[in-house]
């Protein structure tokens, strides 16, 4: 007999990959971005497992009738497949992306980030803490590629790599939670009530 908790239709959980894609491609992009690593790696796992995985995640969320994880996996998604887009066009000489540009285009997630906060916080509170990391890293980031400060940079990977962190908690709890049907680590209680006819997907 499946879980009580799994859905009537009895199709996964897109978020089990979504997650994953997200802790690997931000984890792998912060070791490169603190000098741990070079920046070779970065373009096909962030275009693989940060886009195309995360994108594949929010298709699957669309037809669940999950407007949040469709919203979120597409927009982080598309985003890792601009970034490597970015390394790519460098290397081959096709074109420079400013500093000024990628600035920008970091604290346009970030605010992206920021906004999704509220329909997370329905949730639990892994998964909002974990999309505020995301913003403030971000921004950080942003700011940093602005006033050309490495420490703002590194500050800014620090958060991230700490939300790739809570991604991974949060995933892990999910698989465990769809595969043996009962929840085995704690996510914190919602920090806001679920409006009237939503569904937790993560709690």
């Amino acid at each position: 007999m499946p879980p009580l908790n799994q859905d009537l239709d009895h199709t996964a959980d897109p978020g089990l990959i979504g997650l994953l894609g997200f802790v690997i491609a931000t984890f792998t992009a912060q070791l490169a971005h603190l000098g741990v690593q070079d920046e070779n790696p970065v373009f096909w796992i962030g275009a693989v497992f940060g886009g195309v995985v995360q994108v594949i995640a929010g298709m699957l969320s669309y037809f669940k009738g999950d407007d949040f994880h469709f919203l979120v996996y597409n927009a982080f998604g598309w985003y890792w497949i601009v970034v490597p887009g970015f390394l790519l066009g460098e290397e081959l000489g096709i074109f420079v992306v400013s500093d000024g540009a990628r600035g920008t285009f970091a604290i346009c997630f970030a605010i992206l980030a920021l906004a999704f906060t509220p329909p997370a916080s329905q949730h639990n509170t892994v998964l909002p803490v974990t999309l505020l990391c995301v913003s403030a890293g971000l921004a950080l980031q942003g700011i940093a590629a602005f006033a050309s400060a490495p420490a703002l940079a590194s500050a800014g990977s620090v958060l991230l790599m700490a939300a790739s962190a809570l991604a991974a908690y949060l995933g892990v709890e999910k698989f465990y939670w769809r595969t043996l049907g009962r929840h085995l680590m704690p996510l914190g209680p919602a920090w806001t009530r679920p409006t009237a006819g939503s569904v937790d997907r993560e709690s």
